[in-house]
């Protein structure tokens, strides 16, 4: 397949548009939560903002309110409590605000109104100081819990993470005897997409205390988190150890080692790393089953795909030989000066820097070649910055 920048783009927009998966997220919308007797019910309202997009831009900028209509001051999502009448009729009981900047996630009330609990914030699941908030009936702040406060530091590690958020938990229910229950993640060694299982964590709603933690099912699932905790450092070493290293190419010859090894030496190489960024195409083996998908990632990459003086990258799983055959078959077709102002960036081996050039000479692209064999150094100020955490 192609990687290209406006791949970039688009999970950004994804990212704030539309919780359904991964990281994609609704705009933080007005809810209502009722009592499991149906008697009482919560109205929660996101603080107000003009966009996500420029709640984020405001983000970006240190600009708080982040994203406030012009007037408008709230810094907190607010909540009315009501209860429903013997006439049929929801009568407000209280109105307060809450813990959370945009919106909680979700929420729960309590019969008879006691209790509202809520969970997460909007766009960072499992981050914050009140990833879990009981208040009582008045809106009266009883305990707010982060995730610490819930699990250790090594099962925290041990759940998925993702741009914004750590994905901790199923969905959580009171109990008829002041409890909260809330589903925590088991994590999974094997990292697939078989059906989660979950292990209850249980708080007093009275006072906010964590009372699990002491059974074998816990205990359990402790285990399989200290075991995952350890199996994501060793990877985190290896990668670092890869981020630090002269960078050569792939020892395995699969097409994911491949796009990796081309972004990170075009970042390595391109002296226009800090603006720019590259597509990465790869052709596959000629005898697999899938190839000819492949070819026409290379032949959209080199003619369809309209990137403006734009920068491409190319590897091969088949051998260097067949690649560049393919290349100038589908470059007959190009139009004279069709790549004007592009740079193109080939796995190859130095010596087959003439034969591209001359292949690439009627479209007009810059070519330049990554040889596999020849180590590439990090470079001083990106190691700097990486071993910063910056």
């Amino acid at each position: 397949m192609t990687r290209n920048p406006l791949q970039l783009l688009l999970v950004l927009l994804v990212w704030w548009a539309a919780p359904c998966g991964a990281d994609s997220w609704l705009p933080a919308e007005p809810k209502i939560y009722v009592s499991p007797d149906q008697t009482y019910r919560v109205r929660v309202n996101p603080r107000p903002i003009t966009s996500p997009f420029d709640y984020f831009s405001d983000k970006v900028k240190k600009r708080e309110p982040a994203g406030a209509p012009k007037g408008r001051g709230e810094t907190k999502a607010t909540a009315t409590i009501e209860h429903l009448d013997d006439a049929g009729q929801w009568t407000r009981l209280s109105s307060f605000t809450l813990t959370n900047e945009m919106a909680p996630v979700d929420a729960l009330i309590a019969d008879g109104g006691q209790y509202l609990v809520t969970f997460d914030n909007w766009h960072s699941m499992g981050y914050g100081l009140n990833v879990v908030a009981i208040h009582d009936g008045q809106g009266q702040l009883i305990r707010a819990l982060a995730l610490s406060d819930i699990l250790s530091a090594d099962y925290i590690i041990a759940l998925d993470h993702s741009v914004s958020s750590i994905w901790w938990r199923g969905e959580p229910h009171l109990t008829l005897t002041g409890l909260l229950i809330i589903p925590i993640v088991v994590p999974d060694e094997t990292n697939d997409d078989r059906e989660k299982t979950y292990v209850d964590a249980v708080l007093r709603l009275s006072d906010g205390s964590v009372i699990s933690g002491s059974s074998s099912e816990w205990q359990q699932a402790e285990a399989a988190a200290q075991s995952v905790t350890r199996q994501k450092r060793h990877y985190e070493e290896r990668a670092k150890q890869a981020f630090i290293a002269p960078l050569i190419g792939p020892k395995e010859n699969t097409e994911r080692n491949w796009h990796d090894y081309l972004t990170e030496a075009f970042y390595r190489s391109s002296p226009d790393w800090k603006d720019d960024t590259t597509s990465t195409t790869v052709l596959r083996d000629p005898s697999a089953r899938d190839y000819a998908a492949s070819e026409g990632w290379l032949r959209d990459a080199l003619l369809s795909l309209n990137y403006e003086r734009g920068t491409m990258s190319f590897a091969s799983i088949a051998p260097v030989d067949f690649f560049l055959t393919r290349v100038k078959s589908i470059l007959d077709d190009a139009k004279p000066g069709q790549l004007k102002g592009s740079k193109v960036y080939i796995a190859a081996p130095t010596s087959a820097l003439p034969m591209l050039q001359a292949i690439f000479a009627k479209t007009g692209a810059k070519v330049f070649v990554f040889d596999p064999n020849v180590p590439i150094p990090q470079r001083p100020d990106r190691l700097k910055r990486y071993l910063s955490g910056n």
